[in-house]
């Protein structure tokens, strides 16, 4: 079983971090010098940890499959610590630690949560959450297989909750998981836990910039079955007090960006420029209302991370020109250079403008193929990785690592940490009616 170390933070690894990313970039038209942007990321995150206080958490948790942590950061916001994060894919994971220096090796796992059924390795903790992939019922997945092999990741999140025994559980899913409710409930009865009825959730409804809807499903331990309809009504009427009749739109969330190309050389993943954007771009005033909403207690001046673009054709650009906003690929002003014409009926969204007053689509991992579908509103080219995590309420300081396509992936794959905020008070005050007692 993993033992928990000390609240000390890593200033050596961020360090390392910051060294590795840095050392790969190639800014080719000399308008950053890395040695300085190496200085500035160094001091800012150096005041940040050390100023950290994890006295600030109230109840610890266990992330599943956590991926960038997205559903950690939400949850860190509002009084809990995560303990335990694990995740197979190696760049989400570094991430989530590098977000989180005060984490040991020990705790963040780097494996499939499959081959770890035999081991005891999970501590009883009050909370457990996670998002176990399921794919094969993801409504923007064409192909999708209700037989697909993922769709049993659940078990093993069974597995894990009754090896750590929290008082709750929050799982998390895509609506088509909902086909295996009652798969759901009779597995984790079995190992004496309560499922409540799922909520299905949009961060649009809470006045968030996205129209993303998600299953949440609230788990209780069987001693507390006597409370469990209060419990639950408690939850519901916690996360339900957030919602909002106007939300925020896409400009709201990444009007005060500064503007970028896109990316017009080939094969140049680590080629940054004034253009075509960084990985690092020094320190930027994020003082609008929104920024102030994603960064909570964060200074206005933070660094601007991850906003670059990725490459385009000229063929596409042309026609992330002639797009208008709320147009896609059937619009009549790009059939001529419209490469997917032939199968309009197929791939209708292949091309699409988002629209710079309304919330935005459901940022997705599709991003790490292309960002066609997610069309800047008013420059030719895809959102960037930091506008996609600004949509989703990442701060503005965190920290994507690996490749810039793993950066799309990794927020595309995330719970909105805004959602995660309202859903963290909820579990909050469930946990509080139980300890009461």
């Amino acid at each position: 079983m993993i033992q928990i170390g000390n609240n000390g933070y890593n200033m050596d690894f961020i360090s390392a971090q910051i060294e590795k990313t840095i050392s790969k970039i190639k800014i080719v038209d000399g308008s950053l010098d890395k040695d300085e942007l190496k200085k500035q990321l160094l001091k800012y995150y150096g005041e940040k940890f050390k100023k950290w206080d994890t006295g600030y958490f109230e109840y610890d948790f266990i992330d599943l499959f956590c991926g960038a942590g997205g559903l950690s950061v939400g949850l860190e916001q509002v009084g809990f610590r995560p303990i335990i994060a694990i995740d197979k894919e190696p760049a989400a994971l570094l991430t989530y630690r590098f977000n989180r220096p005060w984490m040991t090796e020990e705790s963040l796992i780097n494996d499939d949560i499959r081959n770890l059924v035999n081991q005891e390795i999970f501590p009883h903790v009050p909370v457990v959450v996670g998002g176990p992939p399921c794919q094969g019922f993801s409504v923007v997945n064409k192909h999708r297989k209700e037989n697909d092999e993922r769709n049993e990741l659940y078990k093993f999140y069974v597995h894990a909750v009754d090896q750590a025994q929290p008082e709750i559980f929050l799982m998390e899913n895509v609506k088509g998981i909902l086909k295996l409710y009652e798969s759901i409930q009779e597995d984790f009865e079995e190992i004496g836990y309560k499922v409540c009825k799922p909520l299905v959730l949009s961060p649009k409804e809470f006045g968030f910039p996205q129209s993303r809807k998600r299953a949440f499903i609230l788990g209780v331990k069987g001693t507390h079955s006597d409370l469990l309809e209060e419990l639950y009504e408690l939850f519901k009427t916690t996360v339900y007090a957030y919602k909002k009749e106007k939300p925020y739109t896409l400009w709201d969330a990444i009007g005060d960006l500064p503007e970028i190309k896109a990316k017009t050389l080939k094969n140049s993943t680590y080629v940054e420029s004034k253009e075509w954007g960084y990985t690092f771009a020094g320190v930027q005033n994020s003082s609008t209302e929104y920024a102030g909403l994603v960064n909570m207690d964060l200074a206005d001046d933070v660094p601007l991370l991850n906003h670059r673009s990725k490459y385009n054709n000229e063929r596409d650009i042309q026609i992330f020109q002639l797009l208008k906003p709320g147009e896609k690929s059937d619009a009549e002003s790009i059939q001529e250079i419209n490469p997917y014409k032939s199968r309009a009926d197929i791939f209708r969204d292949k091309f699409d403008k988002l629209v710079a007053d309304e919330p935005c689509k459901a940022i997705t991992a599709h991003m790490y193929y292309d960002c066609n579908m997610y069309i800047h509103p008013t420059q030719a080219r895809g959102l960037s990785p930091r506008e996609a995590a600004r949509v989703q309420g990442f701060p503005d300081d965190y920290l994507f690592l690996g490749t810039p396509n793993e950066w799309y992936r990794q927020i595309g794959n995330a719970v909105s940490p805004l959602m995660a905020r309202v859903l963290g008070r909820g579990l909050k005050s469930v946990l509080e009616r139980i300890f009461e007692g």
